[in-house]
């Protein structure tokens, strides 16, 4: 639950400073971490940046600049290294239809 110290319109921009953020959890990360991320297939290739995180129904999407999407869900991501900047994805994914 978030509490505003005044009210404002319904609809606005709500933004916190980065540097207010609270470290996530082991193995987890805020959205902004996640672009300009490399995403690279178990095994090596490489399928491109990530652009955006788009919010979906069941799951949020990995949007790369390659023009693929991907589901951010563990089936599909093996992992995340911030440190590295990389993203590790299960095979098939990268694959289009």
């Amino acid at each position: 639950m978030v509490r505003l110290d005044r009210d404002v319109d319904r609809g606005c921009e709500l933004a916190v400073l980065r540097e207010t953020l609270a470290e996530p959890e082991p193995g987890s990360f805020y959205v902004f971490q996640l672009v300009g991320l490399k995403v690279v297939e178990d095994g090596g290739a490489t399928l491109g940046l990530v652009a955006d995180v788009a919010p979906g129904v069941a799951n949020d999407v990995l949007e790369l600049d390659s023009g693929l999407a991907l589901p951010l869900v563990a089936a599909c991501v093996r992992s995340v290294d911030l440190e590295a900047r990389q993203i590790v994805v299960a095979r098939g994914f990268g694959e289009s239809g």
